[in-house]
């Protein structure tokens, strides 16, 4: 009888371990300030590992392209800006070893970028700004997940089954 007990609390743990304890990394996008669901992007162990961020200039009205990887430290790094404008708000060169160029379509673009961020903060626009999610080719609004005018980070995390099961998963 003792043996069954014991089996049984055994199961018991290895379910909750199985559960509960983080295995996947995911890039989580969550809100700062209102109650919603996280949305989850499962990322592969070492295969494609970059992804894009999206959106339109609140001043100049043009597309701005970032483009991130995820390291093996759980940061985030960028390593490509494209934009159309020089403008307000837009850079004019490059720093230290990145390059900066003009793309035939007539572009900006920065790349052989370096700059780590253990997580990006990023506020959904209310008007023009249009934030899109890119990842394995596929565009997801970030307003179909979140309030216009939302706060939210972007941050690499281990993930339980359990907290893939509470968030959206976009599964690009």
């Amino acid at each position: 009888m003792k043996w069954r007990i014991a089996a049984a609390a055994v199961s018991v743990c290895a379910l909750l371990l199985l559960i509960f304890v983080p295995f996947k990394t995911c890039i989580v996008l969550e809100s700062l300030k209102q109650e919603s669901k996280d949305v989850l992007v499962p990322m592969p162990s070492s295969e494609e590992r970059e992804f894009s961020i999206l959106y339109t200039h609140s001043i100049h009205l043009s597309d701005v392209m970032e483009t991130y990887k995820t390291d093996d430290e759980s940061n985030i790094v960028q390593i490509t800006l494209v934009y159309e404008d020089t403008a307000i708000g837009m850079p004019g060169g490059a720093e230290g070893e990145e390059v900066f160029e003009r793309t035939e379509d007539g572009k900006y673009k920065i790349s052989n970028m370096n700059r780590t961020f253990p997580h990006i903060d990023i506020s959904i626009g209310q008007v023009a700004a249009n934030h899109r999610f890119i990842y394995n080719e596929k565009v997801y609004r970030l307003a179909d997940y979140f309030e216009k005018g939302a706060l939210i980070r972007m941050s690499v995390q281990e993930q339980s089954f359990f907290q893939l099961w509470k968030g959206v998963i976009l599964d690009g």
